[in-house]
């Protein structure tokens, strides 16, 4: 037989059921043909690639990005390392300053306001300033606020009495620190964009994931759009994208995600908010805030209303929960639909599940719950002694987040995804920080870390048949690593392994040049 396609001399991780190794595989029509253990110099193909003991993995998936704005972010003014307010005002008008004289938008992104001196930020008297008289937008690194100048205020059009919108003195300040205000504000900003713009952003969010050995995509379309314009080009243009993208539609209008044929509705529809703005919400305060324990922005029965008309339609079903008690909210929602119509066989989500309660944990694991949780929240932001997570939550409670071991002890579903632009789509280094985490706490073994963004990651999409593997039948989807993970556990030099060629369906989508 002829192969179309021939990866051959390698370590050719499988992620099969017995986490098989291999040294060939031969491609069909895009599709995995045939699978070798032991190397055959008789073998033929269209197309010989000598993988010169390289190690191969499945196509890897990235399970939570906004597309959207993480394609923005590739091109925005960088804010994360900031640490006064004149610096930030500084690389923002640098930014306005070198901006084309048509560009009318200029963004800057990731801002921890907690990371500067002030611990604020700035008003839009301040980035008028700086502006050049462009429309400038800041957004939170977790993209549940944000801050705008006056030109742009007035095409975000917030009506003043929403909640987060910050006043001083009677006067609107132009910075939106809730859910309500700062999507607003950021949907109708992006809504000012052309469609070729939005569709410039999307791609290059694929392209630039493709050269981190993704291949498949978890995409959250709409919501950050005016619209949902995102959405309507998504769904027309999906094809010329060149990894596949599994979209999830963020609206709360489950009948008209059924209407449109969907088999799935959801992503970060928020029950609660995010840490640096204090709306995630959990159950006890805030060290770094003793008044504060988050926002709830729903109550059960409209969560309710979601996910029983998503179980009845046979969609699955999947919202944001970061803190305990919005985790509880949904939990116990999840466990009444069950309850009333079945568990089925669907493979409902929750995103996030950052802060779980061991009770969570355990109801997860028996209500076989895909937890979709964002690896990259611990790198940056937490570490053994200090960090963001500590300050706001003490020791122990920076210890509570993310629980990578826990999960997978308790025998969880765990797929992992970066919530870019919140960080960047990097699944060998959510690999890397799953099993040698700053905080070595968390630790979890280095072949469940793999299926998080492997076979996991297929089973949350309800694609295990076709893709997260290397087996005969699947689509031809693989990375070729510059170095192999294994024996690399407890070395920081994992964090370093390198996508050196990704393929899709037997096609190659990225090749490192050296």
């Amino acid at each position: 037989m002829e192969y179309d396609l021939l990866l051959k001399n390698g370590s050719i991780c499988t992620i099969d059921h017995n986490m098989s190794l291999a040294s060939w595989v031969g491609v069909v029509d895009g599709k995995i043909a045939a699978v070798g253990r032991y190397p055959d110099d008789s073998l033929k193909a269209k197309k010989v690639i000598d993988l010169e003991g390289k190690t191969v993995l499945p196509g890897l998936m990235d399970c939570h990005v906004h597309v959207m704005p993480a394609g923005l972010n590739l091109s925005a003014i960088p804010l994360e390392n900031a640490k006064t307010i004149e610096e930030v005002l500084q690389l923002i008008g640098e930014g306005c300053a070198r901006a084309p004289a048509d560009q009318d938008w200029v963004f800057a992104m990731n801002y921890v306001s907690q990371n500067v001196y002030e611990e604020r930020y700035p008003t839009r008297f301040e980035l008028d300033a700086v502006s050049g008289g462009k429309k400038v937008m800041m957004m939170a690194a977790t993209l549940h606020g944000c801050a705008v100048n006056t030109a742009a205020m007035e095409v975000c059009a917030v009506p003043e009495d929403m909640p987060g919108v910050e006043k001083e003195q009677g006067r609107v300040l132009g910075i939106y620190s809730s859910d309500e205000s700062s999507f607003l504000a950021c949907a109708n900003a992006l809504g000012d964009l052309s469609d070729d713009a939005l569709w410039r952003y999307i791609k290059g969010c694929a392209e630039n994931a493709a050269s981190k050995g993704v291949t498949t995509m978890h995409g959250l379309f709409g919501m950050f759009v005016k619209d949902d314009r995102d959405m309507d080009l998504i769904t027309r243009r999906a094809h010329e994208l060149p990894i596949e993208m599994v979209v999830f539609y963020q609206t709360w209008d489950v009948d008209k995600a059924h209407e449109m044929g969907l088999p799935r509705v959801g992503g970060c529809l928020t029950l609660d908010g995010a840490s640096f703005e204090y709306t995630m919400a959990n159950f006890a305060p805030y060290k770094s805030a003793p008044a504060l324990r988050g926002v709830l922005y729903h109550n059960d029965e409209e969560v309710y209303q979601v996910v029983k008309k998503a179980h009845e339609y046979g969609m699955q079903c999947t919202l944001h929960a970061l803190g305990d008690r919005a985790i509880d909210q949904l939990i116990w929602v999840y466990h009444r639909v069950f309850t009333e119509q079945g568990r089925g066989s669907i493979h409902h989500r929750i995103e996030h599940f950052s802060y779980p309660t061991d009770e969570q944990i355990a109801m997860a694991a028996d209500m076989e719950l895909v937890l979709s949780i964002q690896p990259g929240f611990t790198y940056y932001w937490d570490r053994a002694e200090g960090g963001e997570f500590e300050y706001m939550f003490g020791r122990e409670g920076a210890d509570r987040w993310d629980p990578f071991n826990k999960l997978v002890n308790a025998g969880c579903i765990v797929c992992a995804g970066s919530d870019c632009p919140v960080t960047a789509v990097e699944p060998l280094v959510d690999i890397a920080t799953v099993v040698n985490n700053p905080n070595p706490i968390r630790n979890a073994p280095l072949d469940e870390a793999i299926k998080m963004v492997t076979i996991n990651a297929a089973y949350a999409a309800s694609l295990e048949d076709r893709k997260g593997s290397i087996e005969v039948g699947k689509d031809a989807d693989f990375v070729v690593l510059d170095r192999d993970p294994y024996g690399l556990e407890a070395s920081k030099e994992i964090y370093d392994i390198q996508a050196l060629l990704t393929i899709r369906e037997g096609k190659i989508i990225y090749e490192r040049k050296e």
